[in-house]
């Protein structure tokens, strides 16, 4: 994939959604300190991640072929097509959700409480706590970021299906001036 189309980590590094991600996850420590925050991710991205492979096939069926020809293709600048921009919302959607399910399926099978005399706890002592705590607030950070990146894909979209809102009310006033010129008949073309 291209990752012109998306941006690259210039555009996440200046994403507002990554940052709003961050932000809400500070301030929903209470609920990702706490084990079991996995279950919540567990029970969420599934459906959405269904919901968003629908939407992508929707997404490729929306409009007709001159539409999409429209659409395709890059500018003379090397700068990615409407069309590849709102694929790789959808992509990088998808793989968020993705990194999300494995976050926090990794997150459930390493949780266990050790003991105090355990070699881990020996060694690294409440350092090994603040390593468990950041490893949640990374999870849930990624679990965050791609609900928030659901907006995003659903703006691209929005973004695009109105650009073919706009050609096929271009089409139909075309096709209501053709109707409405008067034709021209094989006489009149030879008095002018």
């Amino acid at each position: 994939m291209n990752t012109l189309s998306y941006g690259g980590l210039k555009a996440l590094l200046s994403s507002p959604y990554f940052y709003t991600a961050i932000a809400l996850s500070v301030m929903l420590y209470p609920q990702w300190s706490q084990p079991n925050w996995w279950d919540l991710v567990l029970s969420i991205m599934p459906n959405l991640l269904g919901f968003s492979l629908g939407g992508f096939a929707m997404w490729i069926a929306i409009g007709d072929d001159d539409f999409r020809k429209l659409i395709s293709g890059e500018d003379d600048d090397g700068k990615p097509s409407p069309y590849m921009e709102v694929n790789a919302a959808f992509v990088h959607f998808v793989i968020l959700q993705m990194l999300a399910l494995l976050c926090a399926l990794f997150a459930k099978a390493y949780y266990f409480v050790l003991s105090p005399e355990n070699p881990i706890l020996q060694i690294l002592g409440d350092n090994f706590y603040v390593i468990c705590m950041f490893g949640n607030f990374i999870g849930y950070t990624i679990f965050i970021y791609a609900l928030l990146s659901a907006i995003a894909a659903t703006f691209a979209l929005l973004h695009v299906t109105s650009w073919y809102d706009a050609a096929q009310t271009q089409r139909i006033k075309n096709t209501q001036k053709k109707k409405l010129l008067p034709k021209r008949s094989s006489n009149n073309k030879k008095n002018h």
